[in-house]
């Protein structure tokens, strides 16, 4: 540079804020958080309900049998336990249908309680009972001076000898209507057998044959 130039010929220089300490991209990025946050909650949400869709809630099963015992029309079954509860759902319903005549969509959350000689269909949420059907009980006629002798011999009835059952033989029409609603335990049982309940078992009992066809637990 020569002796007495100056600087006025330089180009001037000004100052420019960074993008990041703008205040638009604070904004920015405050709603950016917003979103994300507002997308999380929505998402746990729609995972809490698709958990509620697939996972049944649990139900304590003294509170299930002592308000379906408080009706009327089951007070006689206190302290007794089913042979066996089913939830009516979307996918057994169809099935169902096929065995119980009037049960519709209407019917669907509710539980069909089994015991020995009465079916109810019970409402849990509503504590409601939406209808019974007694079952046929077997007519116990003279029985052979040695049955209970024979009967208490099998070992499935080692702890029963002091315990007199209620029942009777089987005929054709309770037989048919326990098969529907219990394949599975009256799967091997014949008109004639004797169906016998204890305080806590049930007893399928061929007598002609000295045969236990079938010993179910009652809880």
């Amino acid at each position: 540079m020569k002796r007495g130039d100056s600087l006025s010929g330089s180009s001037s220089y000004s100052y420019r804020e960074p993008l990041h300490e703008t205040a638009t991209f604070h904004y920015i990025i405050i709603l950016l958080i917003i979103a994300s946050l507002a997308i999380g909650i929505l998402s746990l949400n729609g995972i809490n309900q698709l958990k509620k869709s697939l996972i049944p809630k649990t139900i304590n099963v003294n509170d299930f049998l002592s308000k379906l015992t408080s009706h009327d029309e089951m007070k006689a079954y206190v302290g007794i336990s089913p042979l066996n509860i089913i939830q009516i759902t979307k996918n057994n319903i169809a099935n169902l249908q096929s065995q119980i005549t009037g049960l519709d969509n209407s019917f669907i959350g509710s539980f069909i309680v089994q015991y020995t000689d009465k079916i109810a269909v019970f409402n849990y949420d509503q504590n409601v009972i939406s209808g019974t059907v007694s079952l046929q009980q077997p007519q116990q006629g003279q029985l052979p001076a040695e049955f209970f002798a024979k009967l208490n011999a099998h070992p499935e009835l080692s702890d029963l000898g002091n315990e007199q059952p209620i029942g009777g033989q089987l005929d054709a029409n309770s037989l048919a209507t326990l098969k529907q609603q219990f394949p599975e335990v009256y799967a091997d049982a014949k008109v004639g057998d004797f169906l016998l309940r204890y305080q806590k078992r049930l007893i399928i009992y061929d007598y002609p044959n000295d045969s236990v066809i079938n010993a179910v637990s009652l809880g």
